[in-house]
């Protein structure tokens, strides 16, 4: 996974565990999702479709939005995705650029079946900056809205899938002599055999000890591994011909389409296994930025 969905991921696990009452060590600006921002702050959006980001500030830091999260009754945290569906430009081939792939938001459930939905913003402040700390990042509350009902994940369905893609993939990379990519799979698929005892991916502070199973964290290890969809010299930049580039075109959107699975439901088994009470069966549509849910 890239860095902003990485730093999505860690957020909500650790703030799923602080909500819970767990002890969760400070997140910025050490944590590793962090390693290059400035800034990671918090801001409600006063006028969410007019595209602005603006609106006041409630917290600078991760550290403090947690706290004030568990002020306002938030109970937990869960990750979506809302595809983009350009008809340009596929989510896959968009998601090595900022802000493509596909909108993530956080939804924070919070009392009455109320929820708030979070999304962020990644902008480049200064491109010389100290410790190549380029970045900034903010938050906004872009939406609020009636508690959808969701399943808590099948994590061996979930394994299921995001295995029988990466075998896939597997294989034409090896075929095709794909070098590192091949090791990339090779990687992801080891994680996920091992069930676990050989981790490969480069985060390994995306959730508090304790806090997931080792199932779901072989899930966003695996996903971490096998995340090649970026922009120039990626994975998305191989052409082949003919009936090589449509089974390529295959092999690639299968598994893109399990890894977003794949992270969704790791990240939110720290909700399920956290917080196992489930809302009430209500539904929603989510008309806010990237589309709806």
């Amino acid at each position: 996974m890239n860095g902003p969905i990485a730093q999505i991921v860690a957020l909500t696990c650790h703030g799923n565990a602080f909500l819970a009452g767990h002890k969760v060590n400070a997140f910025f600006p050490n944590h590793s999702t962090c390693t290059f921002c400035d800034r990671v702050n918090f801001v409600v959006v006063e006028k969410p479709r007019s595209g602005s980001f603006g609106g006041p500030e409630v917290a600078s830091t991760p550290d403090q939005w947690f706290p004030w999260l568990k002020s306002t009754g938030a109970r937990g945290i869960r990750l979506w995705l809302t595809p983009q569906n350009d008809p340009h430009i596929p989510d896959r081939m968009s998601a090595g650029f900022v802000g493509g792939g596909g909108t993530w938001a956080m939804e924070v459930l919070g009392p009455k079946n109320r929820s708030e939905y979070w999304v962020a913003r990644w902008e480049v402040w200064n491109r010389n900056a100290l410790q190549r700390r380029i970045w900034r990042v903010t938050y906004g509350r872009v939406y609020a809205g009636v508690t959808p009902a969701l399943k808590p994940p099948n994590l061996d369905g979930i394994v299921a899938r995001l295995t029988q893609a990466l075998r896939e993939i597997h294989a034409f990379a090896e075929q095709h002599k794909c070098g590192g990519f091949t090791q990339c799979f090779a990687n992801a698929l080891d994680t996920l055999d091992s069930k676990g005892e050989h981790l490969h991916g480069y985060h390994k502070d995306l959730a508090p000890d304790g806090i997931l199973s080792d199932e779901a964290i072989a899930i966003l290890h695996a996903c971490q591994s096998s995340w090649v969809f970026g922009g120039m010299g990626s994975w998305n930049d191989i052409i082949f011909d003919g009936d090589d580039h449509r089974e390529y075109e295959r092999v690639s959107e299968q598994l893109f389409q399990a890894v977003n699975e794949a992270i969704m439901a790791g990240a939110n088994s720290s909700y399920y296994q956290l917080v196992p009470a489930a809302p009430a069966p209500l539904s929603l549509t989510w008309r806010g930025a990237g589309g709806e849910v």
